[in-house]
């Protein structure tokens, strides 16, 4: 939520124009005979569709009314928690979302991060059990230098695990880093390639645990996605059937891929 660019969408589906350059080769000419025009490359349209998300709501008025040991009224704690409890489940799919057309009385819901930039040549599913290890991103980074014309991803996303597994990474450096004399840090920041830097996340969503028996690694360039709203997030005042103040928190969303081979993302990796 906070590491994509924002934009606007205008109506339920999503639509993102992409193109392509010619293939590189030799342009020479003659300098004394008529050019002869070419076809260039079509573009073409990377298409997803806009998910509502709510979060609704009731406090009863006696529950207004009552002294809580959080000090604050409960309708705008309550209140406070369903848009924290919105961002999150916003969060969750804009990473993990599988389309759903909608049709048939089913729940539209759009394409996320992990499917929407998917193609054959930036998604790697390894053995399960695989370990995670420098040479296996490195490859993945090399890899998709090729595949994006140089465009390699910036930002690394990855779960509790493999962010372990990353610090463990042997480090080459010329530079002298001090810390304090009482602090051991092993922490990486910033993994460099030959092929680009990249930026290390934990993220809780890219592995959740009891749902995914291996690890995952998503690797993106920020500049490729964007959430692109419908409806920002807002509170609307629902209709009152009892003694309680009943409210939701909704927005209308979707991600914008503008380019998915800037992306990568690869999983199978071992986690216990």
């Amino acid at each position: 939520m906070n590491n994509l660019g924002k934009t606007t969408a205008i109506s339920t589906i999503h639509s993102t124009q992409t193109d392509t350059l010619r293939t590189v080769g030799s342009a020479a000419v003659d300098e004394a005979v008529n050019f002869t025009i070419t076809a260039g490359t079509t573009p073409t349209f990377i298409t997803n569709l806009v998910e509502k998300v709510a979060i609704p709501f009731a406090v009863t008025f006696t529950q207004q009314l009552v002294q809580h040991y959080s000090g604050e009224n409960e309708l705008a704690r309550q209140t406070q928690k369903a848009l924290m409890d919105e961002g999150n489940a916003m969060e969750f799919d804009l990473i993990r979302s599988t389309l759903v057309s909608g049709a048939s009385g089913t729940i539209q819901k759009m394409s996320g991060i992990l499917e929407a930039i998917s193609k054959s040549t930036n998604t790697t599913v390894h053995s399960s059990g695989t370990t995670f290890s420098a040479s296996i991103l490195n490859g993945l980074m090399r890899t998709q230098w090729t595949n994006s014309n140089g465009n390699t991803p910036t930002d690394l996303f990855v779960g509790p695990f493999l962010r372990s597994v990353i610090d463990s990474f042997v480090q080459k450096t010329n530079q002298l880093v001090q810390v304090p004399v009482n602090t051991i840090n092993s922490m990486i920041d910033v993994y460099t390639t030959s092929f680009g830097n990249i930026n290390v996340h934990v993220h809780r969503y890219i592995t959740v645990s009891g749902t995914d028996a291996t690890g995952r690694v998503l690797a993106v360039r920020p500049e490729t996605l964007k959430i692109a709203y419908l409806q920002r997030p807002y509170i609307q005042e629902l209709a009152t059937t009892g003694p309680a103040d009943q409210k939701a928190v909704i927005a209308d969303l979707t991600l914008e891929t503008r380019n998915q081979d800037s992306n990568f993302w690869a999983s199978g990796f071992d986690i216990d």
